[in-house]
């Protein structure tokens, strides 16, 4: 068995800097504004998140790039939803049915099985939704570059593109490790180019800081939009760091409490003492 497991097959899925410059600040506005007229007239996708779709004021955009990072298990769970998601009628809040969705899975969380349910609750076929998925799991730092500069360009008529932990497998913070990082990104950029995708994007929050992902600035820079997910033990926090035309923001998801079960208490009459 090859080491480097690319694309492959799965339970039934297809596997696979900044200038202090006026005219720089004027350039950024005309983009943020170009960007809200162009997609205020576009469709979008819901992330399957309450939540997270009320901070982006509806879902995602197809022409911005998305970077959640935080909890694993939260964002990881995004992903699959959207994955399911996409896959819906135009007219049903999705892109089409039928179309390609690639899937890198650096966090080894694909769940076949979770996917398939999802399906069933937005009424569509698990078999059908799972073959439209082209999965490939890196399981070291090398395999994920690989697989983002060399492989994922090569893949035809993908219409969502999801990353899940980019950088959860990120070998230090040594010079050649951030060369690595700008690989994958030249290597998403060319399917970007390419087709277009919707582009959603993982990472861990970095072991070192509260609030930046694992990956630094290179990552950071590279997102359109950046939102950092964290579970606490009362709430989920939803924080907006950054958007082209959408204000920072906040959201608090509360986790409901579940009441302790009362044993009901069996009064005893004297009558039963006599």
């Amino acid at each position: 068995m090859e080491k480097l497991h690319i694309f492959q097959k799965i339970v039934g899925v297809s596997s696979f800097y900044f200038e202090e410059s006026l005219l720089h600040v004027m350039n950024l506005n005309q983009t943020g504004f170009t960007l809200y007229k162009r997609n205020n007239n576009t469709s979008l996708i819901s992330s399957g998140d309450g939540t997270l779709d009320e901070l982006l004021s509806g879902g995602f955009h197809q022409d911005l790039v998305y970077l959640l990072y935080g909890d694993k298990k939260l964002t990881t769970n995004i992903l699959l939803t959207t994955a399911v998601i996409a896959q819906k009628a135009f007219n049903n809040g999705g892109l089409g049915e039928g179309i390609r969705v690639a899937f890198i899975d650096g966090n080894n969380r694909f769940n076949p099985y979770n996917v398939s349910k999802f399906a069933v609750s937005q009424n569509l076929s698990p078999r059908k939704v799972l073959e439209n998925i082209m999965i490939s799991r890196a399981f070291t730092w090398d395999q994920m570059v690989e697989i983002l500069e060399n492989r994922l360009s090569a893949l035809e008529d993908v219409k969502v593109v999801l990353i899940s932990g980019i950088t959860t497998l990120f070998e230090g913070y040594e010079k050649q490790t951030f060369e690595d990082l700008l690989r994958t990104i030249d290597g998403i950029k060319q399917i970007l180019w390419k087709t277009n995708p919707l582009i959603i994007i993982t990472a861990p929050l970095h072991e070192h800081s509260l609030f930046r992902p694992k990956g630094g600035k290179i990552l950071s820079h590279f997102g359109n939009v950046l939102v950092m997910i964290n579970d606490d033990d009362r709430y989920v926090e939803y924080v907006l760091v950054q958007h082209p035309y959408l204000p920072e923001n906040r959201l608090l998801k509360w986790k409901s409490r579940t009441p302790k079960k009362k044993v009901p208490l069996k009064n005893t009459t004297l009558d039963y003492w006599f």
